[in-house]
C-alpha cells in the first residue's frame, strides 16, 4: 500500500529538537537520509512515475544517434513465391484471418534491391489488392528503406484502398524455410512494427484479376518493361491514339513493340494515377475488360477509358485501349 504523502522532518528541525548530543544527531542524520531514500523508492515502485509508452519515432529518424539494427538483403529471393500464413505487432498478434485476409507473394529485382508484388485479399468486404513494395540497401551499412511503390484495388473506394505505407526502414529474412517481412511504424500495428510471416509456395498464373490489377500498378509506376512482361511473346497491344488509313486503331506487335509504346507514352510524364472502375467478366474465361480513369499533370481532368483482354496460359495474348472521353488538356498559366 502507498501513502498519499509524508513529511520530511528538516535538519534545522532536528538541530532544535531536545536530542543535542553530538553523537546522536550523526546517527540519526543518516537513519533519516537512509529512510527518505528508502520511502522514494517504495513510491516510485508503487505508481509514483507514470509509465512510459513505447516511442519508435527514431526509427525513421536517419541522423538518430541510437545504435540501429543492421539488415543485409539474403541471397535467392528473386523469382520466389510465397504465401501469408501470419502476422504479428511489437505489441502482440495481428489477427488478420478473422477478416478472411489472404496474400501470396512473388519477389521480383528491382536493381540492387528487391520488389515485392503482393496479391492480397480481404474476405470480410470482398476487397483485392495488389501492392507493389520495393526493399533497397541504405547508402552505408544499417536498415534497409521499403516504400510502397503502386497500390490498386478493387473496388476502388477508399474503403478498399486504405493507407499506403509511407517510406519505413524494414527487413526482409529467412526463418528456417519461411520469409518475414517487417516494417517498422507500420499502420499495420498503429505505428509499432508489423511483422508479415511466409511460407515457400509453388509459381501460379496469374488470375484475370490479378493481371488488370498489376497491368495498372505497373501503368502507375511507368514501368513499360514489366508491362510488357505480362503479354506472351507474340501478343498484341491495339490503341486507339494512332490509328491505321482504315481508321482502325493501331497494333503493336510483340513484346519489344509493346514495350516501346509504353515507354514513349511515359516519357516526359511526372507522374500518373491510374485505377479500376470496373472489371467486367467477357463471353469466355480468357476474355475480360476493365473501365478505368486516369490522370496526369498536363490533364485538365480525369480520362477515362476500357481495356478489354484476351488471355492466353496466363498472359496477356491481346490488349485493346479505348478512350471513352476525350482528353481535356490543362491550362497553361502565365507567370
Amino acid at each position: 500500500m502507498c501513502w498519499g504523502s509524508v513529511r520530511k522532518v528538516t535538519l534545522d528541525e532536528f538541530a532544535k529538537s531536545r536530542f543535542r548530543f553530538r553523537f546522536v544527531g550523526e546517527r540519526v542524520r543518516t537513519a533519516l537520509v537512509f529512510a527518505q531514500f528508502t520511502l522514494c523508492f517504495f513510491l516510485f515502485s508503487c505508481g509514483g512515475a507514470q509509465p512510459r509508452a513505447i516511442d519508435e519515432s527514431r526509427d525513421v529518424d536517419p541522423l538518430a544517434l541510437r545504435p540501429r539494427r543492421a539488415a543485409e538483403i539474403p541471397l535467392g529471393l528473386v523469382g520466389t513465391s510465397w504465401r501469408w500464413i501470419g502476422a504479428s505487432c511489437t505489441e502482440g498478434r495481428l489477427d488478420l484471418a478473422a477478416r478472411g485476409y489472404e496474400a501470396t507473394l512473388r519477389i521480383e529485382a528491382e536493381g540492387n534491391g528487391l520488389l515485392l508484388i503482393s496479391n492480397q485479399l480481404f474476405g470480410d468486404v470482398g476487397c483485392r489488392r495488389t501492392v507493389l513494395q520495393t526493399f533497397m540497401p541504405p547508402p552505408e551499412p544499417g536498415e534497409l528503406l521499403t516504400e510502397e511503390v503502386a497500390r490498386v484495388t478493387i473496388p476502388s473506394d477508399p474503403a478498399c484502398f486504405g493507407q499506403p505505407e509511407p517510406p519505413r526502414p524494414g527487413e526482409i529474412r529467412r526463418n528456417g524455410q519461411n520469409l518475414e517481412v517487417l516494417v517498422q511504424r507500420s499502420r499495420w500495428c498503429n505505428g509499432f512494427e508489423v511483422t508479415m510471416l511466409y511460407e515457400a509456395a509453388p509459381p501460379l498464373p496469374l488470375s484475370n484479376e490479378e493481371i488488370a490489377r498489376l497491368y495498372v500498378a505497373h501503368f502507375t509506376r511507368g514501368d513499360a518493361e514489366r508491362i510488357a512482361r505480362l503479354f506472351s511473346e507474340s501478343g498484341a497491344f491495339l490503341e486507339s491514339f494512332t490509328v491505321t488509313r482504315s481508321g482502325e486503331p493501331y497494333r503493336h506487335e510483340g513484346r519489344e513493340a509493346i514495350e516501346a509504346w509504353h515507354r514513349a507514352a511515359f516519357t516526359g510524364v511526372p507522374w500518373r494515377a491510374m485505377r479500376i472502375l470496373a472489371f467486367e467478366p467477357g463471353s469466355t474465361e480468357q476474355q475480360f475488360s476493365i473501365r478505368w480513369e486516369y490522370m496526369d499533370p498536363r490533364l485538365g481532368e480525369p480520362l477515362k477509358g476500357k481495356i478489354l483482354f484476351t488471355i492466353a496460359t496466363g498472359e496477356i495474348f491481346e490488349a485493346r485501349f479505348e478512350l471513352d472521353t476525350q482528353a481535356r488538356l490543362a491550362e497553361v498559366r502565365g507567370n
